[in-house]
């Protein structure tokens, strides 16, 4: 075998080699392109992450102003201010202005300076005062900007076209948002201007360690931060790189290659949605691809270092590998079972060896297999035929297997399968054997084996133990008859042969199987009586002992009583003809009856007395109920009896007092509104003081009041506003804020919704302390 030995390790030493060296000098070969595609690809999305971080930074501040001064436009002080001179006597107004205007002058807004213009009343406020616009040097400067197209716009101003200076910096351009004056009327005649030194956006996107150049461009290409600040305010055309081809931006984002002086270059943009403004990254690609380079070189050492290690790796593990099958090969070749032929390889003898192991150990099996089926059959003759010993069922049990199967049951019985006839079906009886053995793969089909024993023949029935783990016997008949009717059905479609089953009485322990086994047994021959294609269980021969229970609705009585409770009519009404139909059915004896009756009558009873209320027939004492009710034997008349002598005259007291309760519990609600009205007070507040469920509170209030809790307590709030309006001197605004309104815009509308006029309006005509 020493040239086998060495032909199946070298073939073992190359095919290792090819499986690790070819897959690396395949990575290899491709590891370069796709780093270096993968870098660079990584690259030009940071530049775009880089851009969104700096639009974020940069909005960040320019959203501040754009909100700060958007409430400054709509504030009160802003209103009054906007219809006034602001003269010498409008000092506290001008005071007011001044202090929202220095509220949104600080450092997180990088805000320099506000400008107010009013063109109708003819004023200007800076930082150094208000002015008279008409003595302003730069008045059709400003008033130029109420012809912008929208009533918000970021507009770049140079200070140079300015006489009177915008900024105290050495930056020549500031970014101003202009928003035209008052917010809501179309007529523009005031403006509010927010300056940012250009500077300082500037500031904001330089100082990284990314290459490349970045700046912002404005909608109409003007370049508004930079770097380098000599460049704000030129054109994107007036670029060394940029200006030598007609950019477009349509997406949101996106990367642009561009050629200039034999060098590339990758452009990458990001549109704001903000503003419309574009902020540029401009990298050339000589230094987005410095750093693939040194992966392609890594990359070279790494497969060369993989390479070396494998070839080594390969030739030690084969090795390894090949001795253990060496010995194997040794110890097959000594065994006297080895073909006396040689084989071409040392794989083909092992398989060849171990194929023979198979087949012997498989015939093995197959005739166990066969052994332990005829033995158990014989344990189940045996059993049913009452042959063996309660002792020595146990140790059969446990030694076939089936003992912890069995002590999972709670209850077993014997079914016992018989063809009816062959006439009709084209079988013969020679046939026979055949589809009994058809009808038991059935039957073990159907049954799952946790729930039986193996089916045996005993005569010409087909007998099984079947087990289920339910202690109710109804919830185990039940299953058994599903059982059984599916087994019937299933021989009737593949055999097409009527089959009968006889089903023994329940039995507790195995000894009884052979009593279970004569009973289904004598089941079966009540055919002659009841025909072919029968389930026959021995209990309704009237052979076992007679039951004694019967089934009452308990579930019913119930859902009865808790609609009486409830004082809900129609539902106590349609439960009382369930109850009826449930335990009055017609086979039912008329013991059954009686008893079920009396137990209802115990059960309205027992709840009546619990709400106080004494139930009688008229004129008669408490015991005459059970007599009259006992007397009654027509079901129309029972549940007539029950209706107006029980459950109608719970029903009116418990009505009674639910109405009342209902009452009380929503003046209690009325009383917590008043108390909390001016806090942020809810209906599951509410609840949770009263301890009630809170869609129970809301019910019962609506049903009491005509009224849901949140419109009622925006009623009252509206009433107290009114109240306030009319005898104190409180501000729309205090007024507002004291009922829990976000602002007073929103008190105002709901005020003018409810009273047809502003808070103003109705205190000029209702006020008292005015005078």
């Amino acid at each position: 075998m020493r040239v086998l030995r060495r032909s199946l390790l070298i073939k073992m030493i190359l095919f290792g080699c090819i499986l690790s060296v070819l897959p690396v000098a395949i990575v290899g070969s491709f590891s370069y392109v796709r780093s270096a595609k993968q870098v660079q690809e990584h690259v030009q999305q940071g530049e775009v992450e880089l851009l969104r971080q700096i639009n974020a930074n940069v909005e960040q501040v320019l959203k501040t102003v754009d909100h700060t001064l958007g409430k400054l436009a709509d504030t009160q002080v802003m209103d009054d201010a906007l219809y006034s001179e602001l003269g010498p006597y409008q000092f506290q107004l001008y005071n007011k202005l001044r202090g929202e205007i220095l509220h949104l002058q600080s450092f997180d807004t990088k805000v320099e300076e506000v400008i107010l213009v009013n063109a109708r009343q003819g004023w200007m406020v800076r930082n150094s005062g208000i002015k008279r616009l008409a003595e302003h040097p730069d008045r059709e400067q400003y008033l130029s900007y109420l012809e912008l197209e929208h009533p918000v716009s970021w507009v770049l101003l140079q200070k140079s076209s300015f006489a009177d200076t915008l900024s105290s910096r050495s930056c020549p351009y500031m970014v101003s948002l202009v928003r035209k004056l008052p917010t809501i009327p179309a007529d523009k005649y005031g403006l509010a201007m927010a300056n940012i030194p250009a500077c300082s956006l500037a500031e904001m996107i330089s100082g990284g360690e990314e290459p490349g150049e970045v700046l912002v461009v404005d909608k109409s290409g003007q370049i508004v931060a930079h770097p380098d600040k000599t460049r704000i305010g030129s054109r994107l055309f007036a670029h060394e790189v940029l200006g030598e081809r007609e950019l477009t931006f349509d997406e949101s984002s996106g990367q642009q290659q561009i050629e200039h002086d034999g060098r590339g270059y990758t452009l990458t943009y990001y549109k704001s949605g903000f503003n419309d403004w574009v902020y540029l990254s401009l990298v050339s690609i000589e230094q987005l691809t410095r750093e693939s380079r040194q992966i392609g070189w890594l990359t070279l050492m790494v497969c060369l270092g993989i390479i070396g290690l494998s070839i080594v790796s390969v030739g030690l593990v084969s090795r390894n590998l090949y001795t253990p099958l060496h010995r194997l090969v040794q110890t097959i070749q000594r065994l006297p079972q080895t073909r006396a032929e040689r084989p071409r390889s040392e794989v083909q003898l092992i398989e060849e060896h171990i194929r023979q192991l198979f087949q012997s150990n498989s015939q093995l099996q197959h005739e166990v297999q066969d052994h332990a089926e005829q033995v158990s059959s014989l344990f189940l003759h045996r059993l049913f035929s009452g042959e063996l010993r309660q002792t020595e069922i146990g140790e059969k049990l446990a030694y076939f297997g089936f003992a912890e199967q069995v002590a999972a049951w709670r209850t077993m019985r014997v079914l016992a399968i018989q063809v009816d006839t062959l006439g009709n079906t084209g079988y013969e009886p020679k046939d026979m054997e055949l589809l009994v053995y058809a009808t038991r793969n059935i039957t073990e089909e159907v049954i799952a084996p946790e729930q039986r024993l193996p089916a045996v023949l005993l005569g010409r029935s087909l007998v099984v133990l079947t087990g289920l783990q339910a202690e109710d016997e109804r919830e185990a008949e039940e299953a058994l008859h599903e059982m059984t009717s599916r087994l019937q059905r299933l021989v009737s479609d593949y055999l097409k042969l009527t089959v009968s089953i006889g089903i023994s009485l329940p039995l507790r322990e195995v000894h009884q199987a052979a009593r279970a086994y004569r009973e289904a047994q004598e089941a079966l021959k009540h055919r002659i009586r009841l025909g072919k294609g029968v389930i026959i269980p021995y209990s309704s021969l009237g052979a076992g002992k007679p039951s004694m229970l019967y089934e009452y609705p308990v579930r019913t009585e119930h859902e009865l009583i808790d609609a009486i409770k409830s004082a809900d009519e129609p539902e106590a009404l349609r439960g009382l003809e369930r109850w009826m139909e449930e335990a009055l059915p017609p086979a039912r004896a008329p013991e059954e009856y009686q008893i079920s009756l009396v137990r209802l009558l115990n059960r309205l009873l027992i709840t009546g007395h619990e709400a106080g209320v004494t139930l009688r027939a008229p004129g008669a004492g408490q015991p005459a109920l059970y007599e009259e009710l006992l007397a009654l034997h027509v079901s129309e008349e029972i549940a007539e009896w029950l209706r107006s002598m029980l459950v109608l005259p719970l029903l009116r007291h418990f009505g009674e007092r639910s109405r009342s309760q209902d009452h009380k519990l929503s003046e209690r609600i009325i009383d917590l509104i008043q108390h909390h009205y001016d806090a942020e007070f809810t209906l599951e507040d509410c609840a949770a003081r009263l301890h009630y469920n809170a869609s129970y509170l809301s019910s019962v209030f609506k049903k009491e009041t005509g009224y849901a809790f949140s419109d009622y307590l925006a009623s009252y709030r509206l009433q107290m506003a009114k109240q306030w309006l009319t005898e104190t001197e409180m501000t729309v605004k205090e007024i507002a804020e004291r009922l829990r309104y976000t602002n007073s815009h929103n008190f105002i509308r709901a005020f003018r919704k409810q009273e047809g006029m502003t808070p103003g309006q109705y205190r000029s005509q209702y006020s008292s302390w005015q005078g």
